[in-house]
């Protein structure tokens, strides 16, 4: 058998990720494992390649009952015997599913948020995904029936950051009858199939086993969608790297969004949001219907987002702010309890408003204040109680701000941060006991410092407004 390193296919994604730089950093690598085909070759591979930065990660999502449990078992076994650190997440999808949500949404939601928390634990360098050429031919049909421009159209696409996650696809190259006779070289013949891939009900099932198989059988091939996906991936840069440039020279608004071309215009304004949002945004085809409806009359609109938001669109400017609550919900947020928040048992707390707080424990980065930003802090872990006391701030607060020898209103703090009046009653308070420890998203207090040993025991807190900037 070909050393694994040598291997054809295994150069092949070691080339791929060099040009691509997917593997950069000297941080973990966590890899998706499901124990199908395609995750299980890329674990292989990556084990060739980046064998002492790998860690393979499991979720379980509750939902298919002993098959995911006997899932779980084969992943457990495959990477012991491999010796490759594996790490299992139960995600109880049902119990977690928002209303309205569909079980999918609810999945991959909480998989993103396992993914930040599991990234900022093992200071990450990436999570890799284990899709493949396959799966971009499927997206691409997927999208072409449901309205795409070309950069949705190229989807998935090696790297992608989306809140905060990098996520890295080394395998898109690669065909999914490759992955399978790569394994079978490998000696692997069997692998974990889950049920629900031959449920033709659900679309990219039907597009997998019915729409790709036409075409193939009308044509005996399928290379002229490949060839659309290398044009659509030049478009796709080109354009988008017009947008940056768009996005960076002018400043937000109805007036700088007229003039230009309408190919430009939803990416200058995704450019605009993920900026202003600290986080990967895709505007939905209904945003953009109502920001194009915008540019055809003058004033000012407003357009509810996500988390709770409106976006305001003027002649001269663009900002995020948050949607009025009917009055009920304002005074019920207003005078909410504070919330006990057992961090170590529950690593997210979603707060009134859409903000998320979410909690990991992990070493202390060699400079901590670096490290940190608006929305992330470090504290010492031997310091920080095993619960938090969570609220929204209240005239009269008061907090030593970090590096400080005295105390000050939080109100004094919030109009020095120029944080309008409006905006100011969504800001959460983390407290330790009575305490201020964190006037999230504006001011670290003092508490629980770390003491700037490199490796010390730490909590990373981070603010999370998913879809939105926070106030």
């Amino acid at each position: 058998m070909t050393p694994l390193a040598d291997h054809p296919l295994v150069r092949q994604v070691a080339a791929f990720c060099r040009r691509q730089g997917l593997l950069a950093g000297a941080g973990a690598v966590l890899a998706g494992f499901s124990g199908g085909a395609d995750s299980t070759a890329l674990l292989l591979i990556l084990h060739a390649l980046a064998p002492e930065r790998l860690r393979a990660v499991h979720f379980h999502h509750g939902l298919r009952g002993a098959a995911a449990d006997a899932d779980a078992a084969w992943c457990r076994d495959f990477c012991g015997v491999r010796s490759i650190p594996l790490r299992l997440e139960a995600l109880a999808v049902p119990r977690q599913r928002r209303r309205g949500e569909s079980l999918e949404a609810a999945a991959r939601r909480l998989r993103l948020a396992a993914w930040r928390r599991l990234a900022l634990a093992e200071s990450a360098a990436a999570v890799a995904l284990g899709h493949h050429a396959d799966d971009r031919l499927e997206t691409l049909l997927l999208r072409l029936a449901r309205g795409a421009n070309a950069s949705g159209l190229a989807a998935p696409r090696p790297v992608a950051v989306l809140d905060g996650v990098r996520l890295v696809r080394p395998l898109l190259e690669c065909r999914r009858a490759e992955l399978a006779s790569f394994l079978r070289e490998q000696g692997i013949a069997e692998w974990r199939e889950d049920e629900s891939n031959r449920d033709l009900r659900l679309l990219r099932n039907a597009v997998r086993h019915r729409w790709l198989p036409l075409i193939r059988a009308d044509l005996g091939h399928d290379r002229g969608l490949l060839a659309t996906l290398r044009a659509l991936d030049a478009d796709a840069a080109f354009l988008e790297a017009a947008a940056l440039r768009a996005a960076e020279s002018a400043t937000p608004g109805l007036a700088a969004l007229r003039p230009l071309p309408a190919a430009l215009r939803p990416r200058v304004l995704r450019q605009w949001l993920t900026a202003a949002a600290g986080a990967d945004w895709i505007a939905p085809e209904s945003l953009l219907r109502r920001v194009e409806a915008a540019l055809a009359k003058p004033g000012p609109c407003r357009i509810p987002v996500a988390g709770g938001r409106l976006l305001v669109l003027e002649e001269a400017g663009l900002r995020l702010a948050p949607a009025p609550l009917p009055a009920a919900a304002a005074v019920a947020v207003a005078e909410s309890a504070t919330i006990a928040w057992d961090w170590r048992a529950c690593s997210e707390l979603a707060l009134p408003g859409g903000a998320t707080l979410v909690a990991a424990e992990g070493p202390a980065p060699a400079d901590p204040v670096a490290a940190s930003g608006r929305d992330t802090a470090w504290f010492a872990a031997a310091a920080l109680p095993p619960v938090l006391q969570v609220r929204f701030w209240r005239p009269g607060d008061r907090l030593r701000p970090f590096g400080a020898q005295f105390t000050k209103k939080i109100q004094d703090i919030l109009v020095d941060a120029k944080i309008p009046r409006e905006r100011r009653g969504r800001i959460p308070l983390l407290l330790a006991g009575t305490a201020p420890a964190w006037l999230a998203g504006v001011c670290r207090a003092e508490f629980a410092r770390l003491r700037g040993v490199a490796g010390e025991p730490a909590v990373c807190i981070r603010l999370l407004w998913p879809g939105a900037a926070a106030p």
